[in-house]
């Protein structure tokens, strides 16, 4: 049986896109508005989030991609997320199209993250020591994808300026770097543009887009943005889960 993933789960801001940021995100040194898993406070909000994937096959076929799920933060810098996973296998000579719902609690209040999906009936809870550092807690990009995905590249960076995206106002920077021709058995160089358009107000990314001639191109986005206090029912783990309650020890009790 052969096993094939389309895309991956899309999570809450800083952490949301990983694939788009390993090709692009490091070379504008852009701060904590995309690389960072920060807890922002005072700032509630709830939204929906759409991630499309046009991605190219070797032989030319275009396969078209989407999936959604919702995200919040209440006023404490708790966030919310919820998104769709999609992937196919082969059985019998079929393609067989596979499907589940991810979520994820961050709770900076309670230093716990919790996690759990659609399909295993069991939930995670992670109780971070208070001396572990917020970004040994987060989803973060690995900085070694960053760098093998910038090491040998042409670096440009331009500011789009301020823009409404998604019915905020957001500010607009587009980066981009060329792959040398003879790499990757391309005989012309290869341009990849990655644009994000980031929103001082809601301290978030609103959009980002990746366009890589190589692979296709993927579009982020959040969209129906309400401010203010969020209802976070919905981002519960049913009652019949089970609960799996993981410490994790603070280096001075290893």
């Amino acid at each position: 049986m052969q096993i094939r993933l389309q895309v991956l789960f899309v999570t809450l801001g800083g952490m949301l896109s990983v694939a788009i940021l390993a090709n692009a995100s490091k070379i504008s040194g852009q701060t904590s508005a995309v690389t960072r898993d920060e807890t922002v406070v005072n700032v509630p909000y709830s939204a929906q989030r759409r991630f499309t994937s046009i991605a190219k096959a070797a032989d030319g076929t275009i396969n078209r991609t989407q999936s959604g799920g919702s995200e919040a933060r209440d006023s404490s810098g708790r966030t919310y997320s919820a998104g769709e996973r999609h992937w196919t296998y082969t059985e019998g000579g079929k393609s067989v199209l596979k499907s589940e719902m991810l979520y994820r609690i961050h709770d900076p209040v309670a230093n716990t993250d919790t996690k759990w999906d659609s399909s295993s009936k069991e939930v995670k809870v992670i109780h971070w020591p208070k001396s572990v550092d917020e970004q040994g807690s987060s989803n973060q990009p690995c900085e070694v994808c960053f760098q093998a995905a910038t090491s040998d590249s042409g670096e440009e960076a331009e500011k789009l300026g301020i823009g409404e995206v998604g019915g905020v106002v957001a500010v607009g920077t587009r980066n981009s770097y060329t792959i040398p021709a003879g790499k990757d058995h391309h005989d012309t160089p290869v341009v990849v543009v990655h644009e994000t358009w980031y929103c001082p107000e809601l301290k978030i990314v609103i959009l980002e887009t990746n366009v890589d001639p190589r692979s296709g191109e993927t579009r982020n986005e959040l969209v129906d943005i309400v401010r203010g206090e969020p209802g976070v029912g919905k981002y519960q783990p049913p009652a019949d889960y089970i609960v799996h309650q993981v410490q994790i020890p603070s280096a001075a009790g290893r």
